[in-house]
């Protein structure tokens, strides 16, 4: 940590100096060996920190013994020297990797469970994301550098540093990998929703943090301020932009769609045009994947989300009513006058008995203030038996227990006479808007209004089928139909 700490010291170093007046080219040229050799003299300084604490004495015993023992067999000094410097350097990897695993075991078997009796979200999320088990490797990270200054000289020191460094900046990486998903896994927690909601944020600060490592690597293993790697990536930046257009995209995008809360896991979305049209089931980086109601997966960029009109059904979802929207084409020629055999047979309807005699009475005191005295003159207000057909639609539905009565709109009503009839529709909501349920439900609502269409004398308007035209044109053929033979 020390040594990504001076390294980012170091960098507003060079910030501060590149953006002074004077002789920029050069003082920039000066800066960045002077940070690079910072750089070094700050790791050389750690490592030595570590090799000179009380560890180094411990250590030190240690090495004298193999040393001596090596003598002791009666091997020469020159051979036992070297020897002992190979054996203590198998010894401190194997005890790295030893102390490294012992030290996980013991957070599997102690930590995490006393974590997880707190029952709480926060200690879940730790143990999840395994923070506490990816800190284990700073262990052979402070064994290593505490045993370096006894293993090599300090020309040698400086020549391993770099890569100890390294193993360093990894570790500090691995945690930062560890802490992001701590972050999700305690928004999911918090929020209530699937994680795969902030995947592409996740995945963005995970891509930031390891371009973060890779210019600090770079600047470590070759000796060089972070300032020089950064001033190069201008040159190249065209070329870069050209290649990875469509994953940059895609990367805003994709954090657009997130931040501006336009798409979630879950929601059903279709795309005009395409035959995109389904459930969200993982937002990525950079796509959005989608399971298709045919049970294909369709992979739409995300800047297509970002760029092109979509539908999202969410509001249908979250509201708990799905519309239905359809209407019955009634022959207009089948539309009259009600007769009173007609009213007669009505008012055994119990759904329609209270609509008939409200009609009544207002038709009776409308004709009456007119002066109209009988029903059959022109002049006078009169029951259709369309007009019936519609009030009894709209009390059927209302006593309908699968459709909303309340806070959505309930509408019966005509539309624009067409060549293809006069549409009686019916414009309200189910309950229930899981799909098999919302279409059953409406299936078995259009079943019966059209089962009961010729009980009000009404005909529903078809065009011409093949049959009506081969009857028109064989009279013979239309009267065997009538009387239920077949012509000879």
């Amino acid at each position: 940590m020390g040594l990504l700490y001076s390294a980012v010291i170091n960098m507003q170093i060079q910030l501060a100096q590149l953006f002074s007046s004077g002789d920029s080219a050069s003082k920039a040229a000066d800066s960045a060996d002077k940070s690079a050799s910072s750089i070094e003299h700050s790791s050389v300084g750690i490592v030595r920190a570590f090799g000179e604490s009380s560890i180094k004495e411990y250590l030190g015993s240690a090495f004298d013994w193999i040393y001596s023992f090596y003598k002791s067999i009666g091997i020469g000094e020159a051979v036992s020297d070297w020897m002992s410097w190979v054996t203590f350097g198998v010894i401190i990897l194997i005890l790295c990797i030893v102390i490294n695993s012992i030290t996980k075991l013991g957070i599997r078997a102690f930590v995490n469970p006393k974590l997880l009796k707190h029952e709480s979200s926060w200690s879940d999320a730790i143990v999840e994301s395994g923070v506490i088990l990816k800190l284990s490797h700073f262990i052979p990270l402070f064994l290593l550098a505490a045993c370096l200054p006894l293993l090599f000289s300090e020309d040698w020191q400086e020549w391993l540093l770099p890569y100890l460094t390294l193993y360093g900046l990894w570790v500090v990486l691995i945690v930062g990998f560890a802490l992001i998903e701590l972050g999700g896994d305690l928004y999911q927690s918090h929020k209530k929703e699937d994680r795969s909601a902030i995947l592409g944020l996740l995945q963005a600060c995970k891509l930031i943090l390891s371009l973060i490592a890779i210019i600090l690597g770079l600047s470590i293993l070759f000796s060089k301020s972070p300032i020089y790697f950064l001033s190069g990536i201008g040159a190249f930046m065209a070329v870069f932009l050209l290649i990875f257009k469509d994953t940059l995209l895609g990367l805003v995008a994709g954090l657009q769609l997130g931040a501006n809360d336009m798409v979630r896991v879950g929601d059903w979305i279709a795309i005009p045009g395409t035959e995109v049209d389904g459930d969200v089931v993982e937002l990525s980086l950079t796509t959005v994947q989608i399971s298709n109601w045919d049970r294909t997966i369709a992979m739409v960029p995300a800047y297509d989300l970002f760029q092109k009109p979509f539908i999202n059904w969410r509001g249908m979802s979250d509201s708990g009513g799905r519309r239905i929207k359809r209407s019955i084409n009634i022959d207009i020629s089948s539309i009259q006058f009600a007769t009173d055999e007609m009213l007669e047979k009505w008012s055994g309807i119990t759904l329609l008995k209270p609509y008939l005699e409200d009609k009544k009475s207002e038709i009776e005191q409308w004709n009456k203030e007119q002066g109209v005295d009988s029903c059959e003159d022109f002049n006078a207000r009169r029951q259709t038996n369309i007009g019936a057909f519609r009030a009894y639609i709209e009390s059927y539905l209302r006593k309908h227990p699968k459709i909303h009565q309340k806070d959505f709109t309930f509408l019966v009503r005509q539309l624009q006479p067409t060549s293809e009839g006069l549409p009686i529709e019916v414009y309200v909501f189910t309950n229930d808007n899981r799909w098999v349920e919302y279409e059953g439900i409406q299936s078995d609502i259009f079943d019966h209004l059209l089962a009961v269409v010729p009980f009000f004398d009404l005909e529903v308007h078809e065009l011409p089928s093949g049959s009506d035209i081969r009857m028109a044109e064989s009279p013979g053929a239309a009267a065997a139909a009538a009387i239920g033979t077949q012509p000879s």
